[in-house]
């Protein structure tokens, strides 16, 4: 892969890192008029009619099995997890919810190893390592323990989730058509939402439901939840996918806790965190993980041109 084109993936995923940086804070206050399944519901509706008008004249592709065999399960886990996460959120801190989330940079080594045994190399591993050390320090505050609780717990599911995600996208869709590919993702992403949704309002524990769905149909609420959910759902989930789908999985999985150190930020700034040396070091260990995930990139690639 040329370099210009190797660097444009890299910005998608700087950007989308931003966007999902922002995602959880702004996602708070929105859970004032809904509920995170319900807000969930809400975006992946509106991205899946998006989508699913974009590739309207593609259709016809989906005579390709692989988009059924291989592209549908990706999405249902992607899904999944991005659902999990949402309604974690809601019992769980920013920070904490930041660094479970990306558990995936340490789920991807593994995965990759022990499923499709594909060994990466010394220096991916490393930056998963110290990329999840630094995760765990803006999480953690410093301390040398985190006590996890039932959003953690959801959370630290839709990280190991996401990483799974992440090595299958790159492995399996690198010929698919992204509009079409996509279109399967929102509408099973809106699919699980809904039927989440519906579980959790109507499974009682001690009387009350898991989550009440709270929908508002304040204008202004709607507006900017469906832009929003266009924007951070829809648009970054293509840039996302698109990236994934021409990086090494091990690059992808290690950037994304950029997010976490955005997270971390804003919450400092907006006193919903407190502010410690830890974060500091956290931000220097997971830029010096993304800058070792490029090195183990590059170093992958002479392996694999060696052997051929």
């Amino acid at each position: 892969m040329q370099l210009k084109t190797k660097i444009k993936y890299y910005l998608m995923l700087l950007f989308v890192v931003v966007a999902w940086g922002c995602d959880p804070i702004i996602n708070r206050h929105l859970y004032k008029y809904y509920s995170a399944a319900a807000l969930s519901s809400l975006a992946t509706l509106a991205s899946a009619l998006m989508f699913l008008f974009l590739s309207r004249k593609k259709l016809c592709l989906l005579k390709d099995k692989r988009y059924f065999t291989a592209a549908l399960p990706i999405c249902l886990v992607n899904s999944l997890a991005c659902v999990l996460q949402r309604i974690g959120l809601q019992y769980t801190s920013p920070a904490h919810y930041a660094f479970l989330e990306h558990l995936s940079c340490a789920a991807v080594p593994l995965i990759l190893f022990f499923v499709f045994r594909k060994k990466p190399t010394v220096v991916q591993i490393l930056a998963s390592f110290i990329c999840l050390v630094g995760c765990f320090l803006l999480a953690s505050g410093g301390g040398m323990q985190l006590s996890l609780n039932v959003g953690d717990a959801l959370c630290a599911a839709a990280g190991i989730l996401l990483g799974l995600g992440i090595v299958c996208t790159s492995l399996f869709t690198k010929d698919m058509d992204i509009m079409l590919f996509m279109t399967l993702h929102m509408c099973t992403y809106f699919l699980t939402s809904v039927t989440l949704a519906a579980a959790m309002h109507f499974i009682r524990v001690n009387g009350s439901p898991m989550e009440r769905f709270m929908f508002s149909f304040s204008p202004i609420a709607l507006i900017f939840a469906i832009v929003f959910g266009l924007f951070t759902v829809g648009i970054c989930w293509l840039l996302r996918n698109e990236a994934n789908r021409r990086l090494s999985p091990t690059a992808v999985a290690v950037i994304a806790p950029f997010a976490a150190v955005i997270t971390a930020l804003i919450s400092v700034l907006q006193g919903m965190e407190r502010a410690t040396p830890s974060f500091i070091i956290a931000c220097i260990l997971i830029l010096s993980a993304a800058i070792f995930a490029g090195l183990g990139e590059s170093k992958a690639e002479d392996i694999s041109k060696k052997q051929m």
